[in-house]
């Protein structure tokens, strides 16, 4: 029978923290009093850095010396870092490259890959020519009609991977979301509750034979953040992001670890982390095939992903700093979304260290000034 109790993901699971214990195995591990650790957890809190009790832990700010320590972000000097990169005014496009149906229209208009749109779901006819559904029973009709899947659907305005599910036919009236077989009905009801704002319906991408073997069939995005120097747009970091196994995206919106790999300037491998930097472990082989090396692997398609990625940047001027996240699929790389608040925290899972250590600081400061001269309004 199918399950219709819980459908879709939309919100991400807020796991318990024991802070204590964190406290405890810190000072064991560091040779530092239980009482010296939370002195600087503290200071950590109250500075800059404003890391939450959990962050301080499980993004690393524990470890190093105090430079080490003091390069670590958590959301808030995250966000705080990246809004100093976006100029003021007319030249701030945030709310372009939230929005994933008219991003993705951008992109695609300018000769960028990105996912085919099928459908999409809202409340209100809005979304020009492409087939819409404006009430649960349309959606469901949709879904059921022959040949509309298999597919992938997403938010038109989310993050973090948040009520997206990959879709396949499951026999007359339901529909199978990745995990489980539920009503279409029931699924429609509830996405015209969530999302009456839009629910995008793309066509499901597939990854490379080699790429399914390492990692499974749900897909592991590249996350390259990008940014605008003197030369132009450059790559300032890559971590490629695995979904945990028997799950369909690469967010840790399941209650399971997710993988993040470090590559380096060729798209190679060189680490790679599952979960954070205090409960995770390293990696050095693939989840779904132990006997395939995951360090080492150099992913395919890596100088026309760079390139793709700067290119793309420049239709952007008024931020110095994206993200993008990119799906190496049968077709050559493909841009999932664009992002202008990129989560650091993979990087420093992914790499083991500081999003702002001196070298990134140092590029920052530059991209900056060069924001100012290049935008009207440049913070």
């Amino acid at each position: 029978m199918a399950d219709t109790t819980t459908i879709l993901i939309n919100r991400r699971p807020s796991p318990r923290f024991d802070l204590a214990g964190a406290l405890t195995r810190a000072a064991r591990e560091t040779g530092w009093s239980p009482m010296r650790i939370g002195m600087d957890m503290i200071g950590r809190m109250l500075g800059q850095q404003r890391l939450r009790p959990d962050e301080y832990f499980v993004q690393g700010a524990w470890t190093g010396d105090r430079a080490a320590r003091s390069a670590f972000v958590g959301a808030t000097s995250n966000r705080r870092v990246n809004l100093s990169l976006i100029a003021k005014g007319v030249d701030d496009q945030t709310q372009l490259m939230a929005d994933k149906y008219l991003a993705g229209l951008v992109l695609q208009a300018n000769g960028y890959p990105v996912p085919e749109v099928k459908a999409v779901y809202a409340a209100a006819r809005m979304f020009g020519p492409t087939p819409t559904s404006c009430s649960a029973e349309e959606l469901a009709g949709w879904l059921g009609e022959p040949g509309h899947l298999p597919a992938f659907a997403k938010p038109v305005n989310g993050s973090m991977s948040l009520g997206s599910v990959p879709l396949a036919a499951a026999g007359p009236g339901r529909v199978h979301i990745g995990a489980k077989v539920v009503e279409t009905a029931a699924l429609a009801r509830e996405v015209a509750r969530l999302y009456p704002r839009g629910w995008l319906i793309q066509e499901q991408l597939r990854q490379p034979p080699e790429i399914e073997a390492l990692i499974g069939p749900g897909i592991g995005t590249v996350r390259v953040v990008t940014l605008w120097e003197a030369e132009g747009p450059q790559v300032l970091y890559a971590v490629w992001r695995h979904p945990a196994p028997g799950t369909w995206v690469d967010a840790a919106i399941f209650g399971k670890p997710n993988v993040g790999c470090a590559l380096d300037g060729e798209g190679t491998v060189t680490a790679a982390q599952m979960g954070d930097l205090f409960s995770g472990r390293a990696l050095t082989h693939s989840l779904v095939n132990p006997d395939l090396p995951l360090v080492g692997y150099r992913l395919p398609h890596w100088p026309e992903i760079v390139e793709l990625c700067r290119s793309a940047h420049r239709l952007f001027p008024g931020h110095a700093l994206i993200g993008w996240d990119i799906a190496i699929t049968r077709r050559g790389p493909v841009i999932g979304e664009v992002n202008s608040n990129p989560l650091h925290m993979s990087y420093q899972r992914a790499y083991r260290r500081g999003f702002l250590h001196p070298e990134h600081r140092t590029r920052l400061d530059a991209a900056r000034q060069l924001l100012r001269k290049r935008c009207k309004g440049g913070t």
